[in-house]
């Protein structure tokens, strides 16, 4: 039995389309690493993605270089998103790493969503089903086991 390419392929992934056969697209600015985008599907109005121009799947495969260069880009870009008059009191910055983090492309790409107050969207968090740590030990222990796994 033969599987397709694996989601990760660049030859699966609409942002190479982009990049690499031209595919349309609406370019709010780009350089020589990174585009950003409106996106298709918008949380609200103005709604882009900041994308490197390389396939990197996840958030690890970037070097710190071009992870500053893309969080820099997402600055200016919510400014611009700010003083631009399209409804906007404030932003959100959302990246999904991962397909339990809901990444549906694996390209990495950085959300930059305008955001007001009634429009609607929120991200919703009960702890109630998830994990509860109960004593500042247990917290320390998290934080250990993260810590000696730093590069």
């Amino acid at each position: 039995m033969t599987q397709g390419p694996k989601k990760e392929d660049p030859s699966n992934c609409p942002f190479c389309g982009i990049f690499e056969r031209g595919e349309p697209v609406s370019m709010v600015w780009e350089d020589a690493q990174v585009a950003v985008f409106v996106v298709l599907k918008p949380v609200n109005l103005g709604n882009v993605v900041v994308v490197p121009k390389r396939h990197l799947p996840y958030l690890a495969d970037l070097d710190d270089e071009l992870a500053m260069h893309i969080m820099l880009v997402a600055k200016r870009v919510a400014a611009s998103i700010r003083e631009c008059g399209l409804p906007c009191e404030g932003i959100n910055l959302f990246l999904a790493d991962g397909e339990a983090a809901e990444q549906e492309v694996f390209h990495f790409h950085l959300h930059v969503y305008p955001r007001f107050k009634s429009d609607g969207f929120g991200f919703r968090y009960d702890p109630t089903p998830n994990f509860v740590l109960g004593s500042r030990a247990e917290m320390d222990e998290v934080a250990e086991k993260i810590r000696n796994h730093l590069k």
